[in-house]
């Protein structure tokens, strides 16, 4: 599977996709969908995931027991990447 996709968005620019694994509401199955990659903010390192694990908070958070919790939702903290951008205090 190919990490990226550049597709042409609604106003006419070129946009990098990535591939996500997300939750839609409580309780729903996971997914895979197409997500604009994010520039990162200025204190953020960006972070091309390689492998990623799910652990019990991401599954409780699945299942829609925390409260508060916006939907959809791409579980996963644990993860191993390489470094892809920088912030601009970033260095």
């Amino acid at each position: 599977m190919e990490p990226y996709n550049v597709v042409i968005s609604k106003k006419g620019n070129f946009v990098t996709l990535m591939k996500a694994i997300q939750v839609s509401s409580p309780g729903a199955d996971f997914e895979l969908v197409s997500k604009e990659i994010p520039e990162p903010k200025e204190n953020e390192v960006l972070i091309k995931v390689e492998a990623c694990g799910i652990c019990h908070g991401d599954a409780i958070t699945k299942e829609g027991y925390y409260p508060d919790i916006k939907y959809p939702r791409v579980p996963g903290h644990e993860v191993i990447g390489k470094v892809d951008s920088l912030g601009s205090k970033v260095n």
